[in-house]
């Protein structure tokens, strides 16, 4: 199980959508609606990751 923080790297993005790294160090792709994100994941090889929703809070998330 990893044990990182998403909040350093998130704290940029306030709206939109998001992908991040496995490992959770990095963002793939960010853009306002998800199309937008998986067109760039697209042009990136669709590397493996997450799609998430930005949010103010992601204390609802839960990691698994």
């Amino acid at each position: 199980m990893i044990n990182t923080s998403l909040g350093k790297i998130l704290e940029k993005y306030s709206t939109g959508w998001i992908s991040v790294s496995q490992d959770h160090k990095n963002v793939f792709a960010w853009g306002k609606t998800l199309k937008s994100v998986l067109k760039k994941l697209e042009k990136k090889g669709n590397p493996e990751g997450y799609l998430m929703k930005v949010a103010k809070s992601y204390s609802n998330y839960i990691g698994v």
